[in-house]
């Protein structure tokens, strides 16, 4: 062996290693399906440019981009499927890939897109829409083309933008809203967004702290029937009474506990103490509780039910129960089923907001309905709109048709009582004929009606009708 010989081996095993290291390197600071950096190493550039920006002449963008469609990939197709539609998108980017072009991936169904030297939001929204353009078109497999609905959202570096961590969440935000509009499309971030992000966490919070501290109650509105002014029933309504925040309004926190899950476990609630409340009344007077379409997926509802009812010996003959037209529109026999459950053991079902959904004379023969709620929009559109009024009285006639009972909502002026009272429907709710009480003022309301009834007073006058309300 010559002396030049392991001079020469030495170099080839240091080159050697050096290649190792750089592929090792490579393979830490990258996502091994797609190519793109991964999280941490696409932060640590976020990271060393706002280390060294000047924060009054560099702005930068970050657009993350989400892609919608990929669970119903992986259901439907598996893992592999997806992963493969992920890897071509991902090469697609990567095509596109210069400097200053930074492009990772910060999710599992996400990718994100950095340019550092972008300052107007002109150029910024044309990168958005390229980005959405490019992979949108769709990706080949097997014999057909998988498409995706692609959402960006838009973060601009300003000087209020204090860190990497904030410029991702901006941008997450900014996705989110897009995706919500359905469809493809982008979104800028503004600071109303991570207001509202901001409130939703704050939900979430007294939504558990709720449960611990007791913070949830029910108020109860009044319901009357049309023909002899008798009161008939109330509707419980959640309410959130926070110590701080004050009364919560269920459209604002029931979505964030089906988002949360917590929507189960706030149902249950909900029945156990509407049928306790129920329980201390006039025999004849029936309680209804909102459902949630939710509640229907839990696996939970036949049983919380049945212990609701079993809990305060309430009969179901007395409980009803509201379902919104939304709640049909996923699977609609797993619904059905516990319909038809509900309805043997003796609740009745009501369809509630009747008109404001995918309205479909199907729900009314396929389902156990017994009354149809009209949706209050009807009634406040019904003075200005004259084809409403002849919607309302085809909406009541359709209801007696099949046998059902109908109550007009949102009742707010004696015209409209008079008016629905002609068009023939059963029952009415309103703040006219009363607001949503706490269960301690219902007592007097209660004995109110009875006295009313035994001195034979009619209280289906408009005058009566504004004394109640009053």
């Amino acid at each position: 062996m010559s002396a030049t010989e392991p001079t020469e081996v030495i170099e080839r095993l240091t080159h050697e290693k050096r290649r190792l290291e750089k592929d090792i390197e490579h393979l830490r600071q990258h996502d091994p399906l797609t190519g793109l950096l991964n999280r941490q190493s696409f932060i640590t550039i976020l990271d060393r440019f706002f280390n060294t920006r000047d924060s009054k002449k560099s702005k930068g963008v970050l657009i993350e981009i989400g892609f919608k469609g990929m669970p119903r990939i992986n259901g439907a197709l598996g893992r592999h499927a997806a992963d493969y539609v992920l890897s071509a998108l991902a090469a697609r980017m990567n095509m596109q890939q210069a400097v200053p072009n930074i492009f990772g991936r910060i999710d599992y169904w996400s990718f994100a897109a950095f340019y550092p030297d972008i300052t107007d939001a002109l150029e910024a929204l044309s990168k958005g829409k390229e980005l959405i353009e490019l992979l949108s078109e769709p990706v080949d497999w097997v014999d057909r083309g998988l498409t995706l609905d692609v959402c960006a959202g838009v973060a601009i570096c300003d000087p209020a933008c204090e860190n990497s961590a904030n410029l991702i969440e901006h941008a997450n935000l900014a996705m989110k809203s897009a995706g919500e509009r359905g469809g493809r499309g982008y979104s800028f971030f503004n600071p109303a967004l991570a207001k509202a992000a901001q409130r939703r966490s704050d939900l979430i919070a007294m939504l558990q702290q709720g449960f611990k501290d007791d913070h949830f109650k029910l108020q109860y509105q009044p319901l009357f029937d049309l023909k002899t002014g008798e009161l008939s029933s109330f509707e419980a309504l959640m309410r959130l009474d926070h110590p701080t925040f004050g009364i919560i309004s269920p459209a604002e926190f029931i979505p964030v506990a089906e988002e949360t899950g917590m929507i189960a476990k706030l149902g249950a609630w909900a029945l156990t103490e509407a049928c306790r409340a129920a329980s201390h009344w006039p025999s004849h007077l029936t309680v209804a509780v909102n459902i949630s379409p939710e509640q229907f997926y839990t696996g939970t509802l036949i049983t919380d039910v049945h212990h609701a009812l079993e809990l305060s010996s309430f009969p179901a003959y007395r409980l009803e129960l509201e379902v919104t037209e939304s709640t049909m529109l996923k699977d609609s026999d797993i619904v059905l089923q516990q319909l038809n459950s509900l309805r043997e053991m003796g609740c009745a079902i009501v369809l509630d907001d009747f008109g404001t959904g995918y309205s479909s004379l199907s729900y009314l023969w396929k389902f156990p309905f017994s009354k149809l709620k009209i949706d209050r929009s009807f009634i406040q559109a019904m003075d200005s709109t004259p084809m409403v009024r002849g919607m309302l009285r085809s909406i009541i006639d359709l209801a007696r048709n099949f046998g059902l009972k109908t109550t007009a909502e949102g009742i707010e002026t004696v015209e409209q009582a008079d008016t629905i009272r002609e068009f023939g429907a059963d029952t009415v709710q309103g703040y006219l004929t009363g607001k949503p009480m706490d269960e301690k003022d219902m007592p007097a309301l209660i004995l109110r009606k009875f006295s009313d009834k035994m001195r034979g007073v009619n209280t289906t006058s408009p005058r009566e009708e504004r004394r109640i309300a009053n």
